[in-house]
Protein backbone atom coordinates (compact mmCIF):
# COMPACT_ATOMS: atom_id res chain seq x y z
CA UNK A 1 0.00 0.00 0.00
CA UNK A 2 1.27 3.51 -0.72
CA UNK A 3 2.37 5.75 2.12
CA UNK A 4 -0.53 7.70 3.63
CA UNK A 5 -0.19 11.16 5.10
CA UNK A 6 0.07 10.93 8.88
CA UNK A 7 1.22 7.33 9.17
CA UNK A 8 4.53 6.76 10.96
CA UNK A 9 7.60 6.16 8.84
CA UNK A 10 9.48 2.91 9.32
CA UNK A 11 12.39 4.71 10.97
CA UNK A 12 10.03 6.72 13.12
CA UNK A 13 8.45 3.46 14.27
CA UNK A 14 11.77 1.70 14.92
CA UNK A 15 13.22 4.75 16.63
CA UNK A 16 10.33 5.39 19.01
CA UNK A 17 11.54 3.09 21.84
CA UNK A 18 15.07 4.48 21.57
CA UNK A 19 13.98 8.11 21.51
CA UNK A 20 11.36 7.68 24.23
CA UNK A 21 13.97 6.30 26.60
CA UNK A 22 16.31 9.24 26.02
CA UNK A 23 13.86 12.14 25.63
CA UNK A 24 13.10 14.61 28.39
CA UNK A 25 9.89 16.53 28.98
CA UNK A 26 9.57 20.22 29.68
CA UNK A 27 6.67 22.49 30.48
CA UNK A 28 7.14 24.67 27.39
CA UNK A 29 8.69 23.90 24.03
CA UNK A 30 7.97 20.19 23.73
CA UNK A 31 10.22 17.18 24.43
CA UNK A 32 13.96 17.41 23.92
CA UNK A 33 17.18 15.42 24.00
CA UNK A 34 20.41 16.39 25.69
CA UNK A 35 22.98 16.86 22.93
CA UNK A 36 25.04 13.87 24.07
CA UNK A 37 21.91 11.69 24.16
CA UNK A 38 21.00 12.94 20.70
CA UNK A 39 24.32 11.60 19.38
CA UNK A 40 23.72 8.32 21.21
CA UNK A 41 20.31 8.02 19.53
CA UNK A 42 21.88 8.64 16.11
CA UNK A 43 24.33 5.81 16.75
CA UNK A 44 21.66 3.43 18.05
CA UNK A 45 19.32 3.97 15.13
CA UNK A 46 22.17 3.69 12.62
CA UNK A 47 22.94 0.32 14.18
CA UNK A 48 19.28 -0.70 14.03
CA UNK A 49 19.13 0.22 10.36
CA UNK A 50 22.34 -1.70 9.68
CA UNK A 51 20.94 -4.81 11.37
CA UNK A 52 17.80 -4.60 9.23
CA UNK A 53 19.72 -3.96 6.02
CA UNK A 54 22.02 -6.90 6.74
CA UNK A 55 19.16 -9.22 7.66
CA UNK A 56 17.25 -8.50 4.46
CA UNK A 57 20.07 -7.65 2.06
CA UNK A 58 18.69 -10.20 -0.41
CA UNK A 59 15.25 -8.56 -0.35
CA UNK A 60 16.15 -4.90 -0.60
CA UNK A 61 13.88 -4.33 -3.60
CA UNK A 62 10.95 -5.18 -1.33
CA UNK A 63 12.22 -3.55 1.85
CA UNK A 64 12.89 -0.22 0.17
CA UNK A 65 9.20 0.01 -0.73
CA UNK A 66 8.55 0.83 2.92
CA UNK A 67 10.99 3.75 2.98
CA UNK A 68 10.91 5.31 -0.47
CA UNK A 69 8.61 7.37 -2.65
CA UNK A 70 6.88 4.97 -5.08
CA UNK A 71 8.72 4.75 -8.36
CA UNK A 72 12.05 5.93 -6.92
CA UNK A 73 12.93 2.87 -4.84
CA UNK A 74 16.09 1.87 -6.70
CA UNK A 75 17.33 5.46 -6.84
CA UNK A 76 16.75 5.94 -3.12
CA UNK A 77 18.45 2.68 -2.17
CA UNK A 78 21.46 3.56 -4.31
CA UNK A 79 21.65 6.94 -2.58
CA UNK A 80 21.54 5.39 0.89
CA UNK A 81 24.27 2.91 -0.02
CA UNK A 82 26.39 5.69 -1.52
CA UNK A 83 26.03 7.76 1.67
CA UNK A 84 27.07 4.79 3.77
CA UNK A 85 30.02 4.10 1.49
CA UNK A 86 31.15 7.73 1.65
CA UNK A 87 31.05 7.66 5.46
CA UNK A 88 33.04 4.42 5.53
CA UNK A 89 35.63 5.68 3.03
CA UNK A 90 36.06 8.87 5.04
CA UNK A 91 36.63 6.82 8.18
CA UNK A 92 39.14 4.55 6.44
CA UNK A 93 41.05 7.51 5.01
CA UNK A 94 41.17 9.49 8.25
CA UNK A 95 41.63 6.67 10.77
CA UNK A 96 43.62 4.27 8.59
CA UNK A 97 41.52 1.17 9.24
CA UNK A 98 37.99 -0.19 9.17
CA UNK A 99 35.75 0.65 12.14
CA UNK A 100 35.73 -2.01 14.85
CA UNK A 101 32.46 -0.93 16.48
CA UNK A 102 29.41 1.19 15.76
CA UNK A 103 30.41 3.40 18.67
CA UNK A 104 33.72 4.11 16.97
CA UNK A 105 32.06 4.60 13.59
CA UNK A 106 29.14 6.84 14.60
CA UNK A 107 29.04 7.85 18.27
CA UNK A 108 32.69 8.80 18.74
CA UNK A 109 33.04 10.38 15.29
CA UNK A 110 29.95 12.54 15.74
CA UNK A 111 31.14 13.66 19.17
CA UNK A 112 34.60 14.43 17.79
CA UNK A 113 33.02 16.45 15.01
CA UNK A 114 30.80 18.37 17.43
CA UNK A 115 33.41 19.15 20.07
CA UNK A 116 36.59 19.21 18.00
CA UNK A 117 38.13 16.73 20.44
CA UNK A 118 39.33 13.16 20.19
CA UNK A 119 37.39 10.77 22.40
CA UNK A 120 40.37 10.53 24.76
CA UNK A 121 40.41 14.32 25.09
CA UNK A 122 36.63 14.39 25.47
CA UNK A 123 36.77 11.85 28.31
CA UNK A 124 39.54 13.83 29.97
CA UNK A 125 37.55 17.06 29.70
CA UNK A 126 34.45 15.28 31.03
CA UNK A 127 36.38 13.76 33.93
CA UNK A 128 37.94 17.11 34.78
CA UNK A 129 34.53 18.75 34.84
CA UNK A 130 35.27 21.11 31.98
CA UNK A 131 32.26 23.40 32.26
CA UNK A 132 32.35 24.43 28.61
CA UNK A 133 32.27 20.82 27.42
CA UNK A 134 29.66 19.80 29.97
CA UNK A 135 27.44 22.71 29.03
CA UNK A 136 27.69 21.80 25.34
CA UNK A 137 27.00 18.12 26.06
CA UNK A 138 23.90 19.07 28.09
CA UNK A 139 22.55 21.52 25.54
CA UNK A 140 18.91 20.88 24.75
CA UNK A 141 17.99 19.74 21.25
CA UNK A 142 14.27 19.84 20.56
CA UNK A 143 12.92 16.50 19.44
CA UNK A 144 11.15 18.18 16.55
CA UNK A 145 14.45 19.49 15.18
CA UNK A 146 16.32 16.28 15.96
CA UNK A 147 13.82 13.94 14.31
CA UNK A 148 14.87 14.36 10.65
CA UNK A 149 18.53 13.63 11.44
CA UNK A 150 17.61 10.63 13.58
CA UNK A 151 15.52 9.11 10.80
CA UNK A 152 18.16 9.84 8.16
CA UNK A 153 20.86 8.09 10.19
CA UNK A 154 18.61 5.05 10.52
CA UNK A 155 17.97 4.98 6.80
CA UNK A 156 21.66 5.30 6.00
CA UNK A 157 22.21 2.40 8.39
CA UNK A 158 20.02 0.28 6.13
CA UNK A 159 22.27 1.24 3.23
CA UNK A 160 25.33 0.32 5.27
CA UNK A 161 24.03 -3.04 6.48
CA UNK A 162 22.82 -4.07 3.03
CA UNK A 163 26.22 -3.21 1.52
CA UNK A 164 28.64 -4.45 4.18
CA UNK A 165 27.25 -7.73 5.47
CA UNK A 166 30.31 -9.12 7.21
CA UNK A 167 31.55 -5.77 8.49
CA UNK A 168 28.15 -5.04 10.02
CA UNK A 169 28.24 -8.36 11.86
CA UNK A 170 31.77 -7.78 13.14
CA UNK A 171 31.01 -4.23 14.25
CA UNK A 172 27.86 -5.26 16.07
CA UNK A 173 29.51 -8.16 17.88
CA UNK A 174 32.43 -5.95 18.93
CA UNK A 175 30.02 -3.27 20.13
CA UNK A 176 27.51 -5.39 22.01
CA UNK A 177 28.99 -8.85 22.53
CA UNK A 178 32.79 -8.78 22.70
CA UNK A 179 32.92 -5.77 25.00
CA UNK A 180 36.27 -4.60 26.36
CA UNK A 181 35.43 -4.51 30.06
CA UNK A 182 38.55 -2.49 30.90
CA UNK A 183 37.54 0.18 28.40
CA UNK A 184 33.99 0.09 29.77
CA UNK A 185 35.23 0.60 33.33
CA UNK A 186 37.55 3.37 32.17
CA UNK A 187 34.67 5.17 30.47
CA UNK A 188 32.65 5.00 33.69
CA UNK A 189 35.63 6.26 35.65
CA UNK A 190 35.79 9.27 33.34
CA UNK A 191 32.19 10.11 34.12
CA UNK A 192 30.35 8.53 31.19
CA UNK A 193 26.76 7.82 32.26
CA UNK A 194 26.68 4.07 31.60
CA UNK A 195 25.71 1.10 33.75
CA UNK A 196 28.26 -0.69 35.89
CA UNK A 197 28.11 -3.70 33.58
CA UNK A 198 26.95 -3.75 29.96
CA UNK A 199 23.91 -5.73 28.85
CA UNK A 200 25.00 -8.41 26.39
CA UNK A 201 22.58 -8.84 23.49
CA UNK A 202 23.70 -11.12 20.68
CA UNK A 203 23.35 -10.13 17.05
CA UNK A 204 20.83 -12.94 16.58
CA UNK A 205 18.72 -11.68 19.48
CA UNK A 206 18.81 -8.08 18.31
CA UNK A 207 18.02 -9.06 14.74
CA UNK A 208 14.97 -10.91 16.01
CA UNK A 209 13.81 -7.85 17.95
CA UNK A 210 14.25 -5.59 14.92
CA UNK A 211 12.46 -7.96 12.56
CA UNK A 212 9.58 -8.35 15.00
CA UNK A 213 9.11 -4.58 14.99
CA UNK A 214 9.34 -4.40 11.20
CA UNK A 215 6.76 -7.20 10.98
CA UNK A 216 4.35 -5.26 13.20
CA UNK A 217 4.88 -2.15 11.08
CA UNK A 218 4.44 -4.04 7.81
CA UNK A 219 1.27 -5.80 9.02
CA UNK A 220 -0.32 -2.41 9.67
CA UNK A 221 0.91 -0.39 6.70
CA UNK A 222 2.41 -2.76 4.11
CA UNK A 223 0.74 -6.17 4.60
CA UNK A 224 1.54 -7.13 1.01
CA UNK A 225 5.25 -7.15 1.97
CA UNK A 226 4.98 -9.59 4.89
CA UNK A 227 5.57 -12.67 2.75
CA UNK A 228 8.11 -11.21 0.28
CA UNK A 229 10.18 -10.07 3.28
CA UNK A 230 9.63 -13.34 5.16
CA UNK A 231 8.17 -11.49 8.14
CA UNK A 232 4.92 -13.31 8.79
CA UNK A 233 6.46 -15.81 11.22
CA UNK A 234 7.52 -12.91 13.44
CA UNK A 235 3.84 -12.19 14.02
CA UNK A 236 2.64 -15.77 14.49
CA UNK A 237 4.61 -16.82 17.54
CA UNK A 238 2.57 -16.15 20.69
CA UNK A 239 4.26 -13.98 23.28
CA UNK A 240 7.00 -12.73 21.01
CA UNK A 241 5.64 -9.22 20.63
Amino acid sequence: MPYKEGQPTLMGFLGTPIVTKAAKARTFGGPYLRFYNFIEVLSCLYTTGAILGRARHDNMEELVKMISVPGREKEFLNWLQEQANERLEKFRNEIGKEPDTFNEFILFRELESAFGLSMADWFEAHSAGNTKIMKAADEEVSLEKAEPSIKLFGLEGIGFGSSYIELTENMYRNTYENIDMNAWADARAHGLAISEKPTIISLEEQEEIVLQMVAVYASEYYPELLDPLDLRNYLDVEGRL
